[in-house]
């Protein structure tokens, strides 16, 4: 009878939210406390999943058992709570966010703040912190983003009662000017490609071809296959892109937004260049014994076919700029070209927006206001010249 009471006591228990929504609970009861002999119980709710609660109860229990649990006293590390939003964060959200995540938290929000009681956060604490983020980052929002759940996580679990980073503002960002500005006008673009003829390599040729003249992001250009180009109607589909996984290995994953799956127009000498592409991409990976002529080939790969990580297509755009002496721009500065130079020709911002897969118009604003900015001040001049007097 005992046993089977205990039972019912520890059994995780369904419930449901205002909103409908589903969620799970559960109550254990650890034993008497040695000062006051009542029962010590603990009661945590909130999660999505019956596996959550079952992972929580059973890290409960087991601290306990090791005598680091003291109940309502007990004094949570930020990184242990961590811990457990990771579990619940995993099945939440895409592979390449769960590992980014991971990532941030790794390299700079654990060793900074890991080791602090959760309970002892003050918003100067966390001001504090994100106004260092700010000057490391140029902006503090994802690395804010991360500690916010996290305490968020720990209202849930009914550790803390507040959460102090919702109260920090985040510090205005230094270089957004600057960082939008950095894109190649019409003269620069025909400079860089002019150079990349005569760096000769036909895959970087192809890579920020498709880059600059469609404005897709990396990721999306390195998870293109060759069905994925339509030849005779001159388009080409976007619907994935590259991402590194938990273990940082990368891989081909579906877009953040429903907006970044898109179909845009691709112009002829572009699809020239692909199509030499693919001639040569197929006798460098013959020579290798692959056979690439499957429509699923990806257009972009090492040389043993392996895909590319993101970041390893940095040093083709450094190699380039270094050799000739460029204007320095980022990889996502082809993309920041091409959406100033649609809005130079006057392209609705709609279709601009569509064209890019943004999923928030001002995203698309930002450009665009940099972009007439600059028109403005040439107005004038302009002007008087045209009138003559």
């Amino acid at each position: 009878m005992g046993v089977e009471l205990e039972r019912e006591k520890n059994m995780i228990q369904e419930y449901r939210l205002k909103d409908g929504s589903k969620r799970f609970k559960f109550r254990v009861y650890l034993g008497l406390d040695n000062l006051t002999g009542k029962q010590i119980e603990v009661i945590r709710k909130g999660f999505k999943t019956r596996k959550e609660a079952s992972l929580m109860e059973a890290r409960v229990k087991l601290e306990y058992e090791n005598n680091s649990y003291i109940g309502k006293t007990q004094k949570f590390k930020f990184k242990q709570v961590y811990e457990l939003f990771l579990i619940e964060h995993k099945n939440t959200v895409k592979p390449g966010t769960y590992a980014t995540t991971k990532r941030y938290a790794s390299l700079h929000i654990l060793p900074k703040i890991g080791n602090k009681p959760i309970d002892s956060f003050t918003v100067m604490d966390c001001q504090k912190l994100v106004n260092q983020w700010a000057e490391y980052f140029n902006s503090a929002k994802y690395p804010k983003g991360i500690t916010q759940q996290v305490f968020d996580y720990a209202i849930k679990m009914d550790i803390i009662q507040d959460n102090p980073m919702r109260k920090v503002k985040l510090p205005k960002r230094k270089g957004v000017i600057n960082e939008i500005s950095k894109y190649y006008t019409t003269e620069e673009l025909k400079h860089f490609f002019e150079c990349l003829k005569d760096y000769n390599n036909l895959k970087f040729s192809a890579f920020f071809r498709i880059l600059a003249f469609t404005g897709m992001r990396k990721g999306e250009a390195l998870a293109l296959e060759w069905c994925d180009i339509d030849f005779e109607k001159k388009l080409v589909h976007i619907k994935k892109g590259v991402s590194l996984d938990e273990n940082d290995k990368p891989i081909i994953s579906t877009p953040k937004t429903k907006k970044s799956i898109r179909t845009v127009s691709i112009d002829n000498e572009t699809l020239s260049i692909l199509k030499r592409w693919k001639l040569e991409q197929a006798k460098v990976l013959m020579k290798k014994g692959i056979n690439s002529l499957n429509k699923h080939q990806l257009l972009f790969t090492y040389e043993d076919n392996k895909l590319y990580r993101p970041s390893y297509v940095n040093d083709w755009l450094d190699s380039i700029i270094k050799t000739y002496n460029l204007k320095k721009i980022t990889i996502h500065g082809f993309r920041h070209s091409h959406c100033s130079l649609l809005f130079e020709m006057g392209t609705p911002i709609q279709v601009v927006q569509e064209r890019l897969g943004h999923s928030n118009i001002k995203t698309t604003m930002d450009i665009y206001t940099h972009v007439t900015e600059k028109q403005r001040d040439k107005l004038a001049d302009e002007f008087a010249k045209h009138v003559g007097f």
